[in-house]
């Protein structure tokens, strides 16, 4: 699934204007400014979303484009996003270089509706006809591909552009399999694993060879200077929310170790026929459900803090998010109504979501309406930890590795496997004995997992 933004005629404002450009317009204004232009802005697509980023633009002026064509890659503390092009024209001019912040309401694109002479025309008409291309150069070619003066550009998303540039694959050619005909992460995969490919040349076959990057790896390089990196994208809204959770909520955090040998048996015990329905069963979707049952026994915990009205939200819906890890950060899809779904059918969801956030292609909907985060940091190695809430929810649960442990059991010492768990809370929201009691009903669940199973009704 891609994420795109929402629909152009419903969403995205169009400004019919005559002559109408941007700051740094690509169209000098002449006497013969009498054509239409549209002026598309940032939708307000809700969660709270004020602002995105563009991260690259997949046009520039003077192209042609036709409606819903991608124009821009454009990145929400959300999600990564496309933007499509509301209406076939002529890129007039692009409000915003990559890196900006635009909020919402603001100018992004200007779009022509192919009645204004192109920008070296118009050029052309100012200097008296000096530097106009030849007849027959590289550029009216590229203009006039398949005769529509549109550039036909291969349909991909953001996620699968950046894995077909990793791994050296190029995309002009390469025969979509998805709908429409667009290009998925598989196709390229294809490609990389000996499909015929046009770069069949050195820099080619060195890019088959090349193992596809995995997430999360570190090769640590030796630098003879310091190294500024920009802070973008997906990790610059993760900073600026991380310092607002920690300026704007107290937090108090909580910490225990749940005995999880019997919740390790239940999933060996369920391994098999999870595999035969093609479910891969980590431990991830036993967190949530159990997260989910808890903050059921527990309503304050599953609540927000309302700061504008000054009033507690006591949220009716058990939404649990989970923090995914990729390269460019982490990535949160919400599992809605955990405490309603059955065990496997969070699996499944957990599955598909954990694919999608990692080849970025998680829809802004499946990050949409979380009321609790939960972050599984024991694949790891990680033990205990302060983990940070995501603002407006009212706590998360961080939960490290599960390792055998010698404790004592009716005087006797004896091993168990210890899950250790971090619970940050909002102290605005709950004092000590929510905190307490939502951990011990969490721990409960846990050690007695067949409780998991039970589905509603």
């Amino acid at each position: 699934m891609t994420s795109r933004f929402p629909c152009p005629s419903s969403r995205i404002t169009t400004s019919p204007t005559r002559g109408e450009s941007c700051a740094r317009s690509a169209l000098p204004s002449t006497s013969e400014d009498r054509y239409m232009s549209y002026t598309f802005h940032l939708p307000d697509i809700g969660e709270g979303i004020a602002e995105a980023e563009i991260i690259r633009w997949l046009v520039g002026p003077g192209d042609q484009v036709v409606e819903d064509q991608p124009v821009a890659e454009i990145e929400t503390d959300k999600a990564l996003v496309e933007m499509p092009s509301p209406a076939t024209g002529q890129v007039a001019e692009l409000c915003a270089p990559e890196g900006a912040m635009v909020q919402v309401g603001e100018r992004l694109i200007v779009i022509a509706d192919g009645s204004a002479p192109t920008p070296a025309e118009r050029a052309q008409s100012v200097d008296g006809g000096a530097g106009a291309p030849p007849a027959g150069s590289a550029d009216h070619t590229a203009q006039s591909a398949h005769g529509s003066g549109v550039q036909k550009r291969p349909l991909a998303t953001p996620a699968t552009r950046r894995l077909a540039r990793e791994v050296g694959v190029s995309l002009e050619g390469l025969a979509g399999t998805g709908p429409g005909g667009r290009i998925s992460d598989d196709d390229v995969r294809a490609a990389v694993h000996g499909a015929p490919q046009e770069n069949s040349g050195p820099a080619g076959a060195a890019a088959t060879e090349r193992s596809l990057p995995e997430s999360g790896s570190h090769q640590p390089a030796r630098l003879t200077e310091d190294q500024r990196i920009p802070v973008r994208g997906l990790r610059r809204r993760t900073a600026e929310a991380m310092v607002r959770a920690l300026r704007d909520i107290p937090h108090t955090v909580a910490m225990h170790h749940a005995d999880v040998g019997d919740l390790l048996a239940l999933r060996k015990t369920l391994l098999p026929g999870a595999e035969a329905k093609g479910i891969g069963l980590t431990l991830t979707p036993f967190l949530v459900k159990a997260t989910a049952l808890a903050l059921a026994q527990f309503p304050m915990a599953n609540a927000s803090f309302d700061d504008s009205a000054q009033e507690i939200v006591v949220r009716a819906r058990r939404n649990v998010g989970f923090a995914v890890n990729t390269p460019d950060g982490l990535v949160i899809p919400v599992v809605k109504d955990a405490d309603r779904k059955p065990l496997l059918a969070i699996a499944r969801e957990v599955e598909a979501l954990t694919a999608a956030a990692r080849t970025r292609t998680v829809a802004i909907e499946q990050m949409q309406e979380g009321t609790f985060t939960i972050s599984n940091h024991g694949p790891l190695g990680g033990n205990f930890g302060t983990p940070i809430i995501r603002a407006p929810e009212g706590g998360i649960l961080g939960f490290g590795r599960a390792t055998p442990q010698a404790v004592v059991r009716d005087g006797e010492i004896v091993a168990r496997t210890l899950l250790p768990i971090s619970y940050s809370a909002d102290h605005r929201l709950v004092d000590g004995d929510v905190v307490i009691g939502f951990c011990q009903a969490l721990i409960a669940l846990l050690e007695a997992p067949v409780q998991l199973l039970v589905e509603e009704g």
